[in-house]
């Protein structure tokens, strides 16, 4: 197995429990913005079409060739306010192009050669000085990760028993 192969691996895991909690939602409504302390946080719909987005960008568009295209998806991008899009698909949909976006994401990394990961990824960012391919994977996985514990939260304030 290769390196890149095992971050695959580890982005797969971390989206198999992404979807579980999107399911556990699935009769909870998806645009419904809770408030804490006056705090106004992300919906399930917000958080799913960001992952779309993040993913989208961190491995289609700075480690390979052939990201997704959707309009309303740059709405949902880092520094967004949080509302939603007003042209924004459904539910449905938008769990649609994130399945899509995950399965090209997942062909790119189970191809990439690990002389790869040390490359400088196609926009030239990245976080604490590093720039390289490897980092732009490491933080989608990182990224979507923490985004779980926020659908897990939701689950909890919609009363959904997810464990």
């Amino acid at each position: 197995m290769t390196q890149a192969q095992l971050l695959a691996q580890t982005l797969q895991k971390v989206r198999d429990l992404t979807m579980w909690y999107i399911g556990m939602l699935k009769l909870s409504d998806p645009y419904k913005e809770f408030e804490v302390n006056g705090i106004k946080l992300n919906s399930v719909y917000w958080l799913t079409a960001h992952l779309a987005w993040a993913e989208n960008m961190l491995i289609l568009e700075m480690c390979g060739d052939d990201s997704v295209k959707a309009d309303w998806l740059n709405h949902y991008a880092l520094g967004s306010d949080g509302t939603l899009h007003t042209e924004k698909p459904d539910m449905k949909e938008t769990i649609h192009l994130l399945k899509e976006i995950h399965a090209k994401s997942m062909e790119l990394l189970n191809n990439l050669p690990d002389e790869k990961l040390e490359e400088i990824n196609k926009r030239e960012f990245g976080f604490g000085g590093d720039k390289t391919v490897r980092m732009m994977i490491q933080h989608c996985i990182r990224h979507e990760a923490m985004h779980t514990g926020h659908l897990s939260w939701l689950c909890k304030i919609n009363g959904v028993k997810a464990i």
